[in-house]
């Protein structure tokens, strides 16, 4: 399988295609045969993979689990030794990488959050590769890091276009988990988009700090909903439950949009979801560092390709003509750059070199 679409040109809003920033040093090998000086292609590979959340979380952390599961079922050679979950704190977080590393030839670190513990662990590891997904950038650029960034506010704000299109209360609210950068990302992503369709809806906004904590997803959609929004994008792995319950014992028709995989079943009124497949970029940067095409640095992963990541309307929803035109045409627009987000939706551009593509894939 080839690696991700590559870029043309090299403007920033270049957004979902796939962009790798060169680092200042050659690739160097990790557990490879000492005779390549690229990190060549591997017989072998261990892998270990740890997650913030629950392995079984239907959502984001059990995506990753999978994708290294796929890239072991269809990739010979390839083997994962050891899934650590539920590493919120972020010493528990350094410790799970730290342990891995000790064994594997790649570690995966599924979150946002395991940026800072790669460029605390990776060097004391130089025979170990890491991949740090979900968002954030490593500062020290390690040759031995790569971070998948997922342009989250993106599908967060043609969620917003749509919620606000469709509202009838003129109040919209956004409900986000853990605070970190694509959770911020992704609330002011759903606000830039409600605004840009309707100046004067209210955008109610609240992080309650965890992404699996149902009780207070609960709490914090009761009170939006309470306060007339009618559309909700809960950007929360389990904790979405909570956020269900509240639209269901509201009496109201409430449309949600959540997050990671269409499950339209899950509620009476799912809008759609700002869909990531974190399982094909796992098993695809598995499989690329085998073949030794994984570079250091950072991969942006935006909507350009709508098999990593997009916005995805549940039938009710795609069948709605005007509804699905709105979503088609917003997407376009900001894979043109008709549409430019701030930094606030998007990671702000590197001050350093970068190159283009993905591992040398198609």
């Amino acid at each position: 399988m080839g690696g991700l679409a590559s870029l043309s040109g090299r403007s920033r809003l270049l957004l979902g295609a796939v962009v790798v920033l060169a680092s200042a040093v050659a690739l160097s090998a990790c557990g490879g045969d000492d005779d390549d000086d690229g990190g060549g292609e591997r017989e072998e590979v261990s892998v270990g993979v740890t997650t913030i959340g629950p392995r079984n979380d239907k959502a984001f952390s059990q995506a990753h689990v999978e994708g290294a599961e796929l890239a072991a079922e269809e990739t010979p050679g390839v083997e994962v030794t050891a899934v650590l979950d539920n590493r919120e704190a972020p010493q528990d977080r350094i410790d799970a990488l730290e342990t891995l590393a000790e064994s594997n030839d790649l570690v995966i670190g599924g979150s946002a959050s395991f940026a800072p513990s790669a460029d605390t662990v990776a060097p004391q590891f130089p025979e170990t590769w890491f991949v740090v997904n979900g968002g954030g950038l490593t500062a020290s650029l390690l040759d031995n890091v790569t971070a998948f960034v997922l342009e989250q506010g993106l599908p967060a704000y043609v969620a917003g276009v749509v919620a606000a299109d469709l509202s009838e209360s003129g109040v919209v609210g956004y409900v986000g988990g853990a605070e970190i950068p694509p959770t911020e990302q992704a609330g002011a992503g759903f606000a830039e988009g409600a605004e840009e369709q309707d100046p004067d809806v209210e955008v109610q906004q609240n992080i309650v700090g965890n992404f699996n904590d149902a009780a207070k997803a609960k709490e914090a959609a009761t009170a939006m909903i309470d306060d007339g929004a009618d559309y909700l994008y809960a950007f929360l792995d389990a904790g979405i439950t909570g956020a269900y319950q509240a639209a269901e014992e509201s009496g109201e028709d409430v449309g949600v949009f959540n997050i990671n995989v269409l499950e339209c079943e899950s509620y009476d009124n799912i809008v759609g979801t700002g869909t990531q497949n974190n399982q094909l970029v796992i098993s695809r940067a598995i499989e690329q560092f085998k073949d030794g095409a994984l570079e250091p640095g950072a991969v942006f992963l935006g909507l350009q390709d709508p098999e990593i990541q997009t916005l995805e309307l549940c039938p009710e929803y795609a069948d709605d003509e005007q509804v699905a035109k709105l979503t088609e045409e917003t997407i376009q627009r900001l894979n043109d750059g008709d549409i430019t987000p701030s930094n606030d939706v998007i990671t702000p551009p590197p001050d350093y070199e970068f190159s283009e593509g993905f591992g040398g894939g198609e």
